[in-house]
């Protein structure tokens, strides 16, 4: 069951829910009681709130680097022929011992990453 009332624009009926999306419309511009003002004065200045610069992504920063130092490693062994030829007879030379333990070692230094950023990232909480 739906209330009509008379819209004074165009004389048609108007149901309830389209009187209170009405008066929504009509309130979306004033913020709600105790919320905070949608334009705020400092225009935008961070220095004006106290804030000097934006967070810093670590994370992405470190795999960043990791990322472009694989891509660049990559494209020096695979650019000279001779490079690509000595890498791959390495590679078909590697024990299966010593194959696993060097994916330990890449492993390791991935996990080392990672608590590098995660001190990195503590750091800059207990700075702010």
């Amino acid at each position: 069951m739906t209330m009509t009332t008379n819209n004074q624009d165009s004389g048609q009926p108007t149901t309830a829910p389209d009187a209170a999306v009405t008066a929504i419309l009509a309130d979306w511009g004033t913020p709600a009681a105790g919320a905070p003002a949608a334009i705020s004065p400092d225009n935008g200045d961070p220095a004006a709130r106290g804030t000097t610069r934006p967070t810093v992504r670590w994370g992405a920063l470190v795999w960043a680097l990791i990322f472009g130092a694989t891509a660049a490693t990559t494209l020096w062994v695979v650019v000279d022929p001779a490079r690509r030829d000595a890498v791959g007879g390495w590679l078909t030379s590697l024990s299966p011992l010593a194959a696993v333990l060097y994916a330990f070692i890449a492993l390791g230094v991935v996990v080392a990453m990672f608590g590098i950023v995660g001190l990195l990232r503590r750091g800059e909480r207990t700075r702010r």
